[in-house]
This record gives C-alpha cells, sequence and structure tokens, in this order.
C-alpha cells in the first residue's frame, strides 16, 4: 500500500475521529470516589521522567504479566517504517500522546510512553472501556445470568418502572440488543454533536440508574444509532443485577482475574455503583492482553473467558455510525457493533486493513486487526480535542500499518 493511499486514508479517518466521542467530557468532581486494586491504590498519576521509546531492533522488557515478547522483524514488521516513526516520537511532535503498544502474533513488540507515563502507571480509558462492559455482557449471556440479547431493558429494574417518566410505550420495547448496538432511541447523543449531551448531568445526579431510564425518547427502539454513555451504564446494571454481583466483583472474578489484570480502578457513581461507561482506569498493557484475547478468539492461555461466536457478534458492522437524518453516499466505512467500532477498508484498500476498535475520549484506543494478526493501543490526554482521535489514526496510517503490511 502507498504512503499515498496511508495519507489519503489518515485524512478521512482523521476527520470522522475528530467528531467521534468529541464531546465526550465528564466534569471534574472532587468528591469521585474510586474502588482500586490493589486495595488502598489510587488511579495512577504520571511522573516526571522523560519519554520511554523502545529501539527498533529492541525487545519489550520481559513483565510478570503473562505476556510474551518479541521484536519487530521476528513478527514480521519491516522496520523501515518504525524507525522512522521512532525518529518522530522522539521530537516530541505529538502532543499529549502517552503510550503506544504493538502486538503481533501474541506478542509484544513495541511500546513506547510520554509525558511521565510508564508500564506500570494506570490510565483512564475512558470510553475504551465500553468494549469491556460489552465483553461482560457476553460472559454473563454464556454463564445463563442474561437469557438472551432479547430480553427487554424493563425485566432488570422492575423498582424502577412503576414510576418511569414518560415515553413507557416505547421503552417497554427497547432489549438488550438495542443496548448495546447503541439504539435504543434515547434523545442523548455524544458522537457526532448533534446532542443533546447529557452525560455532564448523569454526572450530576445522585441516582444514574433513575437519570439513565427517565431519559426522553427520540426514535423507536432499533431505528437509529445515537451513541451515549448512558446506554453502557444501563449495559453495566443489567450485568450486575442479573449475575446477583456487583459489576466490580462480577468483572474481577469472570474477566480480570482471567486475564491476569490485578492494577485498576473502577469510578463509582454518588449510590457506589461502577461507572460501566468509562472512567476506569488500567495499564496499557493491560489494555493491551484486553485486545489480545479478543483477537484470540475469546482464549487467554489456553482458557475460554468468553466465546468466539461472541466475539464475533460484538465485532460485526451493525449500524452505519453517521448521524441522525445522513443520506450515505455509498457504503459507510465506520460502523458500531455490541459497543465496538467498526471500520471497512475503502475501496482500493489492502482488504487485511480492516479493523474493530475500542475508543475513548483523549486518544485511548484498542485497535484489533484480525487479518493482520495484530492488536495496536493508544493511551493519551487530549480530553475533548479532536487532535486525541486524529494522532493515533496518523500514527496507524503513516508507519505502523505500512511497516505490518
Amino acid at each position: 500500500m502507498s504512503a499515498c493511499r496511508h495519507m489519503r486514508r489518515s485524512g478521512r479517518a482523521g476527520l470522522i475521529a475528530a467528531l467521534l466521542l468529541l464531546m465526550a467530557h465528564v466534569t471534574a468532581h472532587a468528591d469521585t470516589r474510586h474502588l482500586c486494586e490493589p486495595a488502598g491504590s489510587k488511579p495512577g498519576k504520571p511522573g516526571d521522567h522523560g519519554a520511554i521509546i523502545q529501539a527498533v531492533d529492541a525487545m519489550p522488557e520481559p513483565a510478570d504479566d503473562g505476556l510474551p515478547v518479541s521484536t519487530l522483524a521476528a513478527e514480521g514488521f519491516r522496520t523501515e517504517p518504525i524507525a522512522e516513526m521512532i525518529d518522530v516520537l522522539g521530537l516530541d511532535y505529538f502532543e499529549k500522546l502517552d503510550s503506544i503498544l504493538i502486538a503481533r502474533n501474541g506478542k509484544l513488540v513495541f511500546e513506547a510512553y510520554f509525558n511521565g507515563f510508564d508500564a506500570e502507571t494506570t490510565h483512564d480509558t475512558r470510553s475504551a472501556f465500553k468494549s469491556i462492559t460489552s465483553t461482560l455482557a457476553g460472559i454473563a449471556l454464556e454463564r445463563g445470568d442474561i437469557e438472551s440479547v432479547d430480553v427487554p431493558m424493563q425485566a432488570y429494574f422492575p423498582d424502577y418502572w412503576t414510576d418511569l417518566a414518560g415515553d413507557r410505550a416505547l421503552k417497554a420495547q427497547i432489549t438488550l440488543d438495542h443496548l448495546l448496538t447503541m439504539t435504543p432511541g434515547f434523545e442523548a447523543e455524544e458522537s457526532f454533536n448533534v446532542g443533546p449531551f447529557v452525560e455532564n448531568d448523569m454526572w450530576r445526579s445522585e441516582d444514574w440508574y433513575r437519570f439513565s431510564l427517565d431519559l426522553p425518547m427520540w426514535f423507536s427502539p432499533g431505528k437509529q444509532f445515537l451513541y451515549n454513555s448512558s446506554t453502557t451504564f444501563l449495559i453495566g446494571a443489567i450485568v450486575a443485577r442479573a449475575s446477583g454481583m456487583p459489576l466490580p466483583e462480577f468483572a474481577r472474578a469472570t474477566l480480570f482475574d482471567p486475564l491476569g489484570i490485578t492494577h485498576y480502578c473502577w469510578t463509582l457513581t454518588p449510590k457506589g455503583r461502577a461507572v460501566a461507561q468509562g472512567s476506569f482506569f488500567m495499564r496499557p498493557r493491560d489494555m493491551l492482553k484486553f485486545g489480545q484475547m479478543i483477537l484470540n478468539g475469546g482464549v487467554w492461555k489456553g482458557n475460554r473467558i468468553v466465546s468466539e461466536r461472541w466475539i464475533e457478534e460484538a465485532s460485526h458492522h451493525r449500524f452505519d455510525a453517521v448521524p441522525p437524518g445522513t443520506d450515505p453516499v455509498g457504503i459507510p466505512t465506520m460502523g458500531y457493533g455490541y459497543q465496538w467500532w467498526t471500520e471497512r477498508p475503502e475501496a482500493g484498500e489492502d482488504p487485511r486493513v480492516g479493523r474493530y476498535f475500542a475508543s475513548g475520549n483523549g486518544g485511548q484506543k484498542i485497535y484489533v486487526f484480525p487479518d493482520l494478526d495484530m492488536v495496536v493501543v493508544f493511551t493519551g490526554s487530549n480530553y475533548n480535542k479532536p487532535i486525541g482521535h486524529k494522532q493515533p489514526n496518523l500514527i496507524l496510517d503513516r508507519w505502523i500499518l505500512p511497516a505490518a503490511l
């Protein structure tokens, strides 16, 4: 694939990414509480050291985290594009880019940290955590805690349903499938600057269950993709209520312990419920492990964590990610599955660049490239800025994909 093709792609992806999650801003609250592992720890903060950038012919430092390591060349990368990328990264060209990690063939082959972050610093994943919440829903389904994705949402909130605020007939039609695909029809939208943007109002509310269930309706369920964080919060609530376990307990038992993820922090609502749509702090290597497990078809170290069928369902392009009222010209490349973004190759592009990914405000990304056997993680601190999404796309398209192809 030519460099020109990559640059054209970067322009397209950057434009779309500038819209995605642009408004996903959460007002900081001094009284925000966290539930952390190990007990007593706190969300990570960057230190005062300089950048830590791996040499092109070096191997990442082995760690006791279950991630095997290798070199770029040994796993089939052309090293010239990566060497050029390293040179540019060393010039501090990219603003508030905090880490880049690359795995191929199940092995970590490159990592770099910036702005005082390192391999042990937990980072705010923001909305990239939505894809983890989706996986927890898949696990709950396979355990039998949830009967199917077609179960009505109202079945899990009988204590709230009797005094639900408005639109009862439409809300009674909302299923878990609608929540997973961001199509319940709520009058709330965060990705295309269409609005109304309600997440800050949710953060200021006392009862997030009540706030989310009381959102007015805009569309009939299943009709329109409308990205909003209340929807994912409700998915986490359903997993907790269906399993009879607080969400952190369920996640630890079914996902984090099996993956060997031991350092993280949940953000809690005023009522002490775990925030499921984001604001979860974890180490970039653990983000990569999660992505690698997904790429492995739901298996980690020989242990089945979630079914391959669920991953296929979750990563499938189910809805075009376009604003309400849009009449796309041609086949839209951006889409949405079960809390995963999807991106098809453009006409004329190498089909192996097709991907699905977790995405969060500020530049948090977990890219999965099935046909390249590759996972790429980015973290960043460009909150509420389009550049937070443009930078990962540029780095992918200018250097990482040419090296992998």
